[in-house]
């Protein structure tokens, strides 16, 4: 899987696109379906400690439907790791239900 991580006024260091790999092998180990994800990164400087300060959105490429996680919060690197969770909990409960209808449309053809 290929995670493309970009920024939006501010500079990507190393540590925090060693981050975003780390919590992006989350969304590896799920299925090998996953295509690719990008996460966006964006600081907004309003306050000292305004809750909504960064935001880190992630989009994931599965085959017929992306999904999109957006997460805010005070440091960049919680923003992405909420986001991260976010994203492997949606991911997670897609698979399942394209599971459940598999075994429910196997299930008609059985009977």
């Amino acid at each position: 899987m290929q995670l493309q991580v970009l920024s939006k006024q501010m500079q990507v260091t190393p540590a925090i696109r060693a981050f975003a790999k780390k919590q992006s092998t989350k969304l590896g180990k799920l299925s090998k379906k996953i295509t690719g994800a990008r996460l966006f990164l964006e600081t907004v400087s309003k306050k000292h400690n305004d809750p909504q300060a960064n935001t880190a959105t992630y989009e994931v490429d599965v085959p017929g439907k992306n999904v999109v996680v957006k997460a805010h919060a005070k440091d960049l690197y919680q923003a992405i790791a909420l986001a991260s969770n976010s994203a492997a909990r949606q991911v997670r409960k897609l698979f399942e239900k394209r599971r459940t209808k598999q075994r429910q449309q196997e299930r008609s053809i059985k009977e």
